[in-house]
């Protein structure tokens, strides 16, 4: 089979479009977005590839890449989807691919076409009901190129002795150029109460960032303005041929909820564990889920990795 080659301008932005296979669920857990995170920071430095923005979506994600050459973002976006998906898989003994082999991807030459698709990454989880605004969203990382402009940092001294052994840590652990892996991340935030937790997740994306802030709003007036933009309009993609459904996201925030009520996800339990469920128990929560949600039969289907439903 021959595959359409790919269009690329050297230099310029690279919208980059990565979609899971069946449209299934990647992100459950905190732990799925920060070992994700930080395996794309790792690899991103390591080829050398720009990265100017990124929105981590529940069975998505949107990145905008600059680099000299198309061979760069392939080899990048190959072998960190694959360290992942390997990280991914060992976690709870799942087998088979996470993503669709080829990523979706589409140059944009030009400050008014890069501006767009700004716009259009930032605005991802407003379009699917996950927040109200663009910078309200903590997976696409506005609020954190907001601090990394003003300097922001917490003093290890105003740190409790666990905290401050977990930050120097996951320091030492990203100049050597490695990643966390889920083991590793769930030893360290093991019995943080939640505030903690929240400040620990705070110091891996900042520890990691792999953004080129200045080179995001070289296309604006100030950060401020492309936030402005971003409450304006939603900016459009015409290029990428995305998988869109009008349904919000937040269904998938309820089916959860409702999960935990019943007890099938107990207290402290990784939400992702419903998807290696032998299958006739998938098929009694996804009949609860039907009952208990507004949730459609394909976004069930998605949340327990099933086929099509039909019950």
């Amino acid at each position: 089979m021959k595959y359409k080659k790919r269009r690329f301008v050297p230099g310029e932005g690279m919208h980059v479009y990565q979609r899971s296979v069946y449209g299934q669920m990647i992100f459950y857990d905190l732990e799925d977005f920060l070992v994700y995170y930080m395996i794309f920071s790792v690899y991103a430095r390591m080829y050398g590839v720009k990265v100017m923005e990124m929105c981590m979506m529940p069975n998505h994600t949107h990145t905008l890449l600059v680099s000299d050459e198309i061979e760069k973002i392939s080899s990048f976006m190959r072998h960190y989807s694959s360290v992942f998906v390997r990280e991914y898989n060992d976690d709870v003994g799942r087998r088979g691919p996470l993503f669709h082999k080829s990523f979706g991807s589409a140059p944009k030459k030009g400050a008014k076409s890069i501006r767009s698709t700004i716009v259009y990454i930032g605005n991802n989880p407003v379009e699917k009901g996950l927040s109200q605004t663009a910078d309200g969203y903590r997976w696409n990382f506005l609020t954190y190129m907001k601090r990394k402009l003003a300097g922001h940092s917490i003093p290890l001294r105003a740190l409790n002795s666990k905290l401050q052994r977990a930050f120097k840590y996951v320091s030492s652990v990203c100049s050597r150029s490695r990643y966390l892996n889920y083991e590793q991340l769930r030893k360290l935030m093991r019995d943080l109460p939640k505030s903690d937790i929240e400040i620990f997740t705070d110091h891996i994306i900042m520890t990691y960032f792999p953004f080129d802030v200045d080179a995001l709003l070289s296309f604006y007036q100030s950060y401020e303005d492309m936030i402005h933009a971003m409450h304006s309009t939603s900016g459009n993609e015409y290029d990428i041929r995305e998988e869109y459904t009008s349904d919000p996201d937040t269904v998938y925030r309820k089916m959860i909820s409702v999960l935990k009520a019943k007890g099938i996800i107990g207290e402290g339990e990784q939400v992702r564990k419903i998807t290696m469920l032998p299958t006739d128990e998938k098929y009694k929560i996804a009949h609860l889920l039907r009952c208990e949600t507004d949730a459609h039969l394909n976004q069930i289907a998605r949340l327990l990795h099933m086929p099509v439903l039909k019950l």
